[in-house]
């Protein structure tokens, strides 16, 4: 009996190699699409994952109360689904000992009021929670305590404008393009509190692209060393970070 059951699970395992079934595989992050087309990342099981805008330094800045309302998630080995790369997620350690899981250096969460796959009633909480989409982000917003919500590329760099600049034409050439280089992206991917119409691309007079928000160009400051950065906020009172709530300001 045993050896007759043993040539059957053979036979199944050569029937499965030599007609090319492929055999599936368990992810720990999958990708959902919502109803209007929306690709967003999710467990395994399909719940949604968020991120939190005052963690654009990589750091999870949420503890306490904020943690039983968005409890951590974490897997102790990453397996991804072909639209994604394992190489973009990665482990923080929390100021408490506890490990979390990170894409694009955003360390990933659930929202306690999602009770089913599917569920993502916490997208745009107080305006600092959203999904994930993918493709990922290339324009998103980060929170600092001293300069309220911004503009960061998808890595969370910190992006800037220049008041000295028209709609659609950028003034900063020369020394000041090497102090400020210009932000580009292929694609215009970004969270819901951002509208991708708000976003255009210009023509610099050497022919390169730059991205411009609202018809003005997005920079970025060299001084800038790691994500969450902003330390060119009010450089020469000319270079500011944008909040899109109240960009552009009245005096441009």
């Amino acid at each position: 009996m045993r050896r007759t059951a043993l040539r059957l699970l053979f036979s199944i395992l050569i029937l499965g190699v030599t007609t090319g079934i492929i055999w599936a595989q368990s992810t720990t992050i999958q990708v959902k699409t919502t109803a209007d087309g929306v690709n967003y990342l999710t467990d395994s099981d399909g719940m949604t994952l968020y991120y939190y805008t005052l963690d654009t330094d990589g750091q999870s800045a949420c503890y306490g109360g904020c943690a039983k309302a968005w409890p951590i998630f974490n897997a102790d080995t990453i397996s991804v689904p072909d639209s994604l790369k394992a190489s973009d997620f990665g482990t923080i350690t929390r100021t408490d000992g506890t490990k979390e899981t990170t894409y694009m250096g955003w360390p990933l969460y659930y929202w306690y009021q999602d009770k089913k796959p599917g569920d993502m009633s916490g997208e745009g909480v107080h305006d600092v929670w959203y999904i994930l989409k993918v493709p990922a982000y290339t324009v998103m917003v980060g929170t600092n305590k001293a300069v309220g919500n911004y503009l960061v590329d998808g890595n969370g760099a910190s992006l800037y404008y220049f008041t000295k600049d028209s709609a659609g034409m950028s003034a900063c050439t020369g020394d000041c393009i090497k102090l400020w280089p210009a932000f580009a992206a292929s694609s215009i991917v970004v969270p819901s509190v951002l509208k991708a119409s708000d976003f255009s691309t210009i023509t610099r007079t050497d022919g390169s692209m730059q991205l411009a928000y609202k018809g003005r160009p997005l920079y970025y400051w060299v001084k800038d060393k790691q994500r969450g950065d902003v330390t060119g906020q009010n450089v020469g009172k000319v270079w500011f970070v944008i909040d899109p709530a109240k960009f552009p300001p009245d005096k441009m």
